[in-house]
């Protein structure tokens, strides 16, 4: 191995599951990360893992193991937390580095039962051994230090940037639009919401996330969709331009968002950046990221619920006035590289 020399020479690495131009906000937010840092010729490399993370194969853990060999001592090795939370089985080969987490949010918040407690073990057993763990929000940092013992000192907040999404011009027509971004994966609970549509005559939702990291839950989606009639009212996009992302926003009436638990909510922010009426499941996490002007929080998952929402708030003039005055402020996709480069050189 090569001897290590100084923090100048580092290289600095950052492994990351599946495809990085997903639209969803996990690989917005390190998409952007990997392109400042070309930008600034600061020494990332990208190295793209399986997209079978959280949940990868004996080949996925040796292709890992046979790249981290090769690598010099004095390399800085920054996983996200899909690869972070899995890497037990080679933790061993990872001592002679310096570790950084990114931590979006624990794994174990996305499953129940047997599941959900393997994770908490994991990080249980992988957090330690990090030496700094980045995460979006100061809820989730709270979570971490609280449920795994983790010094807060050890754990810093790199906010996500927002970039400022197109507006195109849209004819309105007689539906109700309805828009959701987001990895379909259960935590999102995109079931509910597709269920509350039964309620709603002349509605279309538009659903915008990965299909393949839980195919099972997309399939009970469809067969939800099926069972209920609800084929005219429901589209999915998977990985689309941020064009198409953007005209999707303008046509949208309501932004959508019925998920358990989020890290930070960009998709939200996009909205909020958009003035687009939005309705959320009110966690403390989202009341942080878009505050209270004009923001409609849902309190619970009752039949009904959210269908009486939508329909009291179409077109209400107060409601979309509010949201034009909420002024809370995002960092910008540059704001946001340059801080979690400065952590991770700092590490």
């Amino acid at each position: 191995m090569n001897k290590i020399s100084t923090k100048s020479n580092r290289t600095y690495y950052f492994f990351y599951p599946g495809d990085i131009n997903t639209k969803t906000g996990g690989y917005i937010y390190e998409k952007n990360i990997l392109q400042r840092a070309k930008t600034l010729n600061f020494n990332l490399k990208a190295i793209q893992l399986s997209e079978n993370y959280p949940f990868q194969k004996q080949n996925d853990i040796s292709t890992l193991k046979n790249i981290i060999n090769k690598l010099s001592d004095n390399s800085v090795l920054v996983f996200d937390g899909l690869v972070f939370e899995t890497i037990d089985k080679i933790i061993f080969n990872l001592k002679r580095f310096k570790i950084i987490a990114l931590i979006h949010h624990p794994i174990y918040l996305e499953f129940k039962s047997k599941r959900s407690k393997y994770f908490v073990k994991q990080a249980m057993q992988l957090y330690p051994k990090a030496n700094k763990i980045i995460v979006t929000s100061n809820e989730t940092k709270n979570l971490i230090a609280q449920k795994f013992k983790i010094n807060k000192q050890k754990i810093q907040i790199v906010e996500p940037g927002i970039e400022k999404l197109k507006k195109f011009k849209v004819k309105k027509d007689k539906n109700i639009n309805l828009l959701s971004v987001g990895s379909i994966i259960e935590r999102k609970n995109y079931q509910y919401l597709i269920k509350e549509l039964r309620f709603i005559d002349n509605v279309k939702l538009k659903i915008v996330g990965d299909t393949t990291r839980e195919s099972k839950y997309y399939n009970k989606l469809q067969n939800i969709i099926s069972n209920y009639g609800l084929e005219e009212k429901i589209s999915f996009y998977s990985n689309i331009s941020t064009k198409h992302l953007s005209q999707l926003y303008s046509q949208c009436d309501f932004y959508i968002s019925v998920s358990r638990y989020e890290g930070f909510g960009m998709s939200l922010a996009n909205a909020l950046q958009q003035k687009k009426m939005i309705i959320t499941f009110k966690t403390l996490t989202l009341m942080n990221t878009l505050k209270k002007d004009g923001i409609i929080y849902l309190n619970d998952f009752k039949e009904k619920s959210l269908s009486k929402l939508i329909l009291r708030n179409f077109n209400n003039v107060k409601i979309q006035n509010k949201i034009i005055k909420n002024q809370r402020k995002f960092l910008t996709p540059i704001q946001s590289a340059d801080l979690f480069i400065k952590e991770i050189k700092n590490a």
